[in-house]
C-alpha cells in the first residue's frame, strides 16, 4: 500500500499514511479508508468508471507530470543562474537548462522526454558512445528545429564518420562523390609520378586545369555540407532506425536490445570503407590507364 501513502482519500480528503487500513475499488482501483468505503458502500469515483479508466494509471500519469514539472522548474532555475552569470556554461546553447549527470545513461534528462517520436532513453541506448555530446544536441534540434552544427570529423572524412555510426547509405554516397571529385587528381598524379599521358585529358591544357579546379571546389563544397549537416543526418537516422525497430518488435525488452545492437559505433565499418576507398582509387587508375 506504499503507493497510496500521501494520496488523499476522495471521501474525507485526508492523506493516507502507512498505518491506515486501506481498501481499493475492485473495478477502478481507487483507494479509500475502510471506514470511508463502508460509509458510502460503493466507489464514488464515477468519472473513472464511466470512462473505463484506472486510478493507478491516472496516479502514474499525475506523478509523471509532477516529475516533469519539477524538472522544468529546476531547468528554469539553471537558466536564470546562467543568465545572471552565477553558473557560466561553456556552450550555453547546447547545455542551457540541462542538469548533466555523467553517471546517468540519460545524463539526468527525463528518460521519457520525446524527440520526434523517440524517447531520450531510446536515443541514449542507440547513441551509446559520446552521449554527452549527442543527447543535448538532439534535444536542441528538437526544441529549436536547428539542422546545422559543426562536425569536424565529417568535414575531413565524412565516409569514415558515417560508416563509424553505421550510416551505410550516407557513407556510400560520400565515398562515391569524393571518388568522382578525385578523378582529375588521379589523372594528374599518373602524369607526374608515372609519366602516363591520357590523350583526352591533357594535364597541360586550360580545359583540364579548369576541370581540376572545379572538382576541387566541388570537393570543398561537399565537405562543408557534410561538416554542417552530419549531426542532423545522424539525428534523423537514429529516429528512423529506432522507430522501425519498435515497429518490428513486440516486447520493450527485445526492442531495447535491438536498439542497442543497431546503434553505437563500429571500427570494422571504418576499416571496410577504407578498403573500399583504396580499391576504388586503384580501379579508377587502372581504368584510366587502359582507356588512354
Amino acid at each position: 500500500m506504499l503507493e497510496y501513502v500521501g494520496q488523499p482519500c476522495i471521501v474525507c480528503g485526508k492523506p493516507f499514511d502507512e498505518q491506515d487500513d486501506i481498501v481499493t475499488c475492485p473495478e477502478c482501483g481507487t483507494p479509500y479508508h475502510r471506514a470511508c468505503w463502508k460509509q458510502n458502500g460503493k466507489c464514488i469515483n464515477t468519472e473513472l468508471h464511466a470512462n473505463g479508466q484506472s486510478w493507478i494509471k491516472q496516479f502514474q500519469a499525475q506523478e509523471k507530470e509532477k516529475r516533469a514539472e519539477a524538472r522544468r522548474a529546476e531547468e528554469a532555475e539553471q537558466v536564470a543562474a546562467r543568465e545572471s552569470g552565477e553558473a557560466p556554461q561553456l556552450n550555453p546553447e547546447l547545455y542551457d537548462g540541462i542538469r548533466i549527470n555523467p553517471e546517468d545513461p540519460c545524463l539526468g534528462l527525463d528518460p521519457e522526454e520525446q524527440l520526434d517520436g523517440i524517447s531520450i532513453a531510446e536515443a541514449s541506448d542507440f547513441i551509446r558512445t559520446n552521449r554527452f555530446y549527442y543527447l543535448p544536441l538532439f534535444r536542441l534540434m528538437k526544441r529549436t528545429g536547428k539542422k546545422s552544427s559543426f562536425n569536424f570529423l565529417s568535414l575531413l572524412c565524412p565516409q569514415f564518420y558515417f560508416a563509424n555510426r553505421k550510416m551505410w547509405g550516407s557513407a556510400m554516397l560520400a565515398l562515391i562523390l569524393n571518388s568522382l571529385c578525385e578523378i582529375p587528381t588521379i589523372i594528374f598524379l599518373l602524369k607526374q609520378q608515372m609519366d602516363i599521358d591520357i590523350p583526352w585529358a591533357d594535364v597541360t591544357t586550360t580545359t583540364f586545369q579548369t576541370v581540376y579546379t572545379a572538382s576541387f571546389i566541388l570537393y570543398l563544397i561537399c565537405s562543408v555540407i557534410w561538416g554542417l549537416r552530419a549531426n542532423y543526418m545522424y539525428y534523423r537516422f537514429a529516429q528512423r532506425r529506432i522507430r522501425q525497430i519498435k515497429k518490428d518488435t513486440a516486447s520493450p525488452e527485445e526492442s531495447r536490445a535491438r536498439i542497442r545492437a543497431a546503434g553505437g559505433t563500429s571500427l570494422l565499418n571504418v576499416m571496410l570503407v577504407l578498403g573500399m576507398q583504396f580499391a576504388i582509387t586503384r580501379v579508377l587508375s587502372l581504368v584510366l590507364m587502359i582507356a588512354r
